[in-house]
Parts: C-alpha cells; sequence; structure tokens
C-alpha cells in the first residue's frame, strides 16, 4: 500500500511540474486580452453593422426613444390604414374588379369575358355590310368607297 501512495505523490509532483506558474498563465492570459481588445471594432462600426443603434441620446433614456419611435410608428400605420380607400372606391376607380369570383379564378374570369368579347365582335363583323350593299342602299356614295 505505501508504494501506491508514493506513487500517487510522484504523479501529482510531475502534473505541478507540467503545468505553467501562475504568472505565466496570468500574463498569458492578460497578453490574450490585450490582442482582443487591439481588434475590438470601434464604435462606430457596431453601429454600421447594426449591433448598436445611431443614437445621441443619453443610455438611460435610449429605451425611452426606442418606445416613443415605436409609438410614432404605430400611430402614422394607424393613419394611413384609416386613410386607406375601400374597396367599393377602388371598383368605381377600376383599380379593383368588380367580381363575386374566388381570387384563383379572377384571371380565368377575365380571360372568358375577353374570349366572349372576341367572338361578339367576330359576329358583328361577319354580319355587317359590304359596300355594295350599302351602296345600294344609297347609304354611302361612289365617292365614298
Amino acid at each position: 500500500m505505501d508504494s501506491s501512495l508514493v506513487d500517487q505523490q510522484q504523479q501529482q509532483q510531475q502534473q505541478q511540474q507540467q503545468q505553467p506558474k501562475p504568472d505565466h498563465l496570468a500574463q498569458d492570459r492578460i497578453d490574450l486580452m490585450e490582442k482582443k481588445i487591439e481588434r475590438r471594432p470601434t464604435r462606430e462600426e457596431l453601429e454600421d453593422h447594426n449591433v448598436l443603434k445611431k443614437t445621441n441620446v443619453a443610455p438611460a433614456l435610449q429605451a425611452k426613444e426606442q418606445e416613443l419611435e415605436r409609438s410614432r410608428l404605430e400611430d402614422r400605420l394607424e393613419h394611413m390604414l384609416e386613410r386607406r380607400p375601400t374597396r367599393e372606391e377602388l371598383e368605381d376607380h377600376n383599380v379593383l374588379k368588380k367580381t363575386n369570383v374566388a381570387p384563383a379564378l379572377q384571371a380565368k374570369e377575365l380571360e372568358l369575358e375577353r374570349s366572349l368579347l372576341e367572338d361578339k365582335l367576330e359576329h358583328m363583323l361577319e354580319r355587317r355590310p359590304t359596300a355594295d350593299k350599302l351602296l345600294e342602299q344609297h347609304i354611302l356614295t361612289p365617292g365614298d368607297c
């Protein structure tokens, strides 16, 4: 048993010798911190990357400033929503189409309306009287043709 106790003590001594001395450890930390401070971004760089807010207000008042800005934004948005035209006004100004069809089908409805209008126009053009017929009915004169 005594030999195991001696072995443990020898191992502890070896570990202590391998560890850096506290002065070296403290100096390493100081050096590391100095390097990090040198690489630390400036206030302007942090503001440019939106890490810090660009403000001229005292830090104690910054939260109130943000709250006030949010309140202003909410008020402006509410005012704009109140002034927003109604659906009927937009339909009257031909911004929106007057329709009772689901939005997914509105494009097809418009396409169908256009197709019906083209068919109607084509039918009317087919029934249009010829220039000879209009001359016979004395609607046109020979110089008009």
